[in-house]
C-alpha cells in the first residue's frame, strides 16, 4: 500500500450517469476531481432508457453534445393506457416551453458513453477496477482507501468525496446516514428487451400502459428495434434472473394477449421493489448523489433521471465551496431541496404502483383522472420556492407573471451570440438579469446598471441590463443584453421592471421590483456567506 499520494480536491466514487454528471460540473468550474469505479468495464444493459424533459434540459446547461445524443435514441411520442374496461387512453408526451418538449428513449450505456466521452475532453478519464472506502475526514479533508481487484492500495487525500456508487454505498456507510428500505411484499418486476409478435393493441411507436387484475405492464420502443417489457405481477418465489419464457408468460397474463411472442431477447432481469431515501445527504465532507442517497422503485422511470439531477444541483454548489466563493449555506442547500424530491418520489410510487398483489386499484378513478394528469413525472415544474437560496421581497407578488423565487427560468431566444437564455446562464456564473422600467429609454437602463451595481460585483455573478436595443455597456461597465421584440422581458413577467437572479442551474434564486438592489444585496450575502 502506498500512502501520503497526493489527492483530488473532490473525489467522485462511481462512474455511472450519476457520478459522471457530478464529475463534469466540478471539472468544468474548475475543480480538480478523479473519478473511480468498482467495475472493470462499463456496465452493460439498457437499464434506465426514459430520459425527461428536464434532464434533457441539465444536459444542454451542461454543454453536452444534446443534438448528437438525441440522434443516438428515439423519441417517446406518446403514452397509450389501456385499462381493464375502458377504451385506450393516448396522451401526447409534448410538453411545451422548453427545447426539448418530447423524452427521449435510449440505453443507460449509451449515456455513460456519451458522459464518459465528455468527460475525457475535459482531461478527466474514468480510474476502473478501483473501490474506495473513506476511513477518516477532519476539517481539511478526507482519508480514502483505494483497492485494486489485484490487492494493490492506495490510501489518499481528497478534499471532498461524493458517492454515487449505486444503493450499495461505502461512502454512506462512512457516514452517520440511516438507510431504511420501504420494501414491498408480495410482488416483483420483471424486465426484458425483446423484439415480439401478437395481436398486443396499440401503436407500436408508443409508449404503453396496461392495469389489469393480474398487475401492470408498461412498454416503450427502443433504438435498436427491441421493446422494453416491464411487468409488475405477485411473486411467484423464484429468483435470480427470470427466463424469457416466464417474462413472456406474464405479459400474456396481465395483458390478456395469448398469442404474444417473444424473440430476440435480452437483458431480462428480476427485481425485488423497494423504495429508500438516506437520513442525511452530507456528513461533513462526504456527500451523496443517485441511488446512494435514494433507491427508487423503477417502474416510474426516475430513478436516473433524479440522480442527473442530484449531480447537476450539488456540482455547482460544491465548486463554489471549493473555490472559495462560498460556505454551508450554499452547500446546506443540496440537502434541502433535493431530499424532499425523492421523498415525495417515494411516496408517490407506494400510491401508484400495482403489482398483482394486495387489494386491487379503483381502475374507474384512475382512468377518469388520466385527462388530468400533470407533468410532473418530466421534471420540469420543479420548484425550490421554499429553499434557503430563495428569496422575493414583500410586495413582490408570488403568484404574478414570469417565474417567482425558486421556479425554472424559461428558454428564450437571445440576440446575443449564445442564442438562448439556457445559453448563457449554462456558463460558471450566477446571472443577475435587471430589466429596466422603461427598456427604450437609456437613462432607465443607467438606473438599473446602479441598483444591481454592488451585487454584479461579486465574484461568479454576471450582471445583464435587459433593454430593446442597448448595445455594449451601461452603467459603470455593466453590459447590457438586447431584447428588441421583449420576448425576454414578456417571458419573465417583466412589463414594470424587475430584478432576477439566476442561479447557474437555471432556477431563480431572487426576484425583486426594478428598485430592490438592496434586497438583493442582502440576499446575496446570506446565500454566498
Amino acid at each position: 500500500m502506498t500512502s501520503g499520494t497526493p489527492g483530488p480536491e473532490v473525489l467522485v466514487v462511481g462512474a455511472g450517469p450519476v457520478g459522471l454528471c457530478t464529475a463534469i460540473e466540478l471539472v468544468r468550474r474548475g475543480v480538480r476531481v478523479r473519478i473511480v469505479d468498482r467495475r472493470p468495464e462499463p456496465r452493460t444493459g439498457t437499464r434506465a432508457c426514459t430520459v425527461w424533459q428536464r434532464s434533457l434540459e441539465v444536459f444542454d446547461l451542461m454543454g453536452l453534445p444534446v443534438e448528437e445524443y438525441l440522434a443516438s435514441g428515439v423519441p417517446y411520442t406518446f403514452r397509450t393506457h389501456h385499462f381493464t374496461g375502458h377504451p385506450p387512453h393516448v396522451r401526447d408526451a409534448a410538453q411545451p416551453g422548453t427545447p426539448y418538449p418530447r423524452p427521449l428513449l435510449v440505453g443507460q450505456q449509451d449515456t455513460v458513453a456519451m458522459l464518459t466521452r465528455h468527460l475525457s475532453g475535459l482531461g478527466v478519464e474514468v480510474e476502473r477496477d478501483r473501490t474506495a472506502e473513506p476511513v477518516g475526514q477532519d476539517a481539511d479533508g478526507v482519508t480514502v482507501r483505494l483497492e485494486s481487484s489485484d490487492g494493490s492500495a492506495e490510501l489518499i487525500r481528497a478534499g471532498w468525496v461524493v458517492g454515487a456508487q449505486g444503493p450499495h454505498s461505502s461512502v454512506r456507510d462512512g457516514m452517520d446516514a440511516s438507510w431504511e428500505k420501504k420494501h414491498y411484499p408480495g410482488t416483483q418486476l420483471l424486465q426484458v428487451d425483446t423484439r415480439w409478435q401478437g395481436s398486443l393493441p396499440g401503436d407500436p411507436a408508443h409508449c404503453h400502459l396496461f392495469l389489469t387484475r393480474e398487475g401492470s405492464l408498461g412498454s416503450a420502443p427502443l433504438p435498436d428495434g427491441r421493446h422494453r417489457f416491464y411487468i409488475g405481477v405477485a411473486d411467484t418465489g423464484r429468483t435470480g434472473d427470470p427466463e424469457v419464457e416466464e417474462v413472456l408468460e406474464a405479459a400474456r397474463r396481465v395483458t390478456g394477449v395469448h398469442d404474444l411472442e417473444f424473440h430476440d431477447a435480452r437483458f431480462n432481469w428480476r427485481v425485488r421493489l423497494y423504495n429508500a431515501v438516506a437520513g442525511s445527504y452530507r456528513d461533513g465532507r462526504l456527500l451523496l448523489a443517485g441511488d446512494s442517497a435514494h433507491t427508487l422503485m423503477p417502474v416510474t422511470a426516475q430513478g436516473m433521471n433524479t440522480g442527473v439531477q442530484d449531480a447537476f444541483n450539488l456540482g455547482w454548489k460544491l465548486a463554489a465551496v471549493v473555490r472559495g466563493e462560498a460556505g454551508d449555506t450554499l452547500l446546506d442547500s443540496y440537502e434541502a431541496e433535493r431530499r424532499p424530491v425523492a421523498l415525495g418520489l417515494a411516496e408517490r410510487n407506494h400510491r401508484t404502483y400495482w403489482g398483482g398483489t394486495g387489494p386491487v386499484p379503483p381502475f374507474d378513478r384512475l382512468y377518469a383522472a388520466l385527462d388530468h394528469m400533470g407533468a410532473g413525472h418530466t421534471g420540469l415544474p420543479l420548484a425550490y420556492g421554499d429553499s434557503p437560496l430563495s428569496g422575493q421581497p414583500e410586495g413582490v407578488a408570488a403568484d404574478g407573471p414570469g417565474p417567482a423565487a425558486g421556479d425554472r427560468v424559461p428558454d428564450a431566444p437571445l440576440h446575443s451570440p449564445e442564442g438562448r437564455l439556457f445559453r448563457l446562464i449554462g456558463r460558471d456564473s450566477w446571472t443577475l438579469l435587471a430589466f429596466p422600467a422603461d427598456p427604450a429609454d437609456a437613462e432607465s437602463a443607467g438606473l438599473a446598471a446602479k441598483e444591481i451595481g454592488p451585487a454584479g460585483l461579486r465574484a461568479g455573478v454576471t450582471a445583464r441590463v435587459v433593454g430593446n436595443a442597448f448595445g455594449g455597456t451601461v452603467g459603470g461597465g455593466t453590459r447590457t443584453l438586447a431584447d428588441p421584440d421583449g420576448v425576454l422581458r414578456a417571458a419573465f413577467g417583466a412589463e414594470a421592471g424587475a430584478v432576477f437572479l439566476v442561479r447557474p442551474d437555471g432556477y431563480v434564486a431572487f426576484r425583486g421590483g426594478a428598485h430592490d438592489g438592496a434586497a438583493l444585496e442582502r440576499h446575496l450575502d446570506a446565500v454566498l456567506g
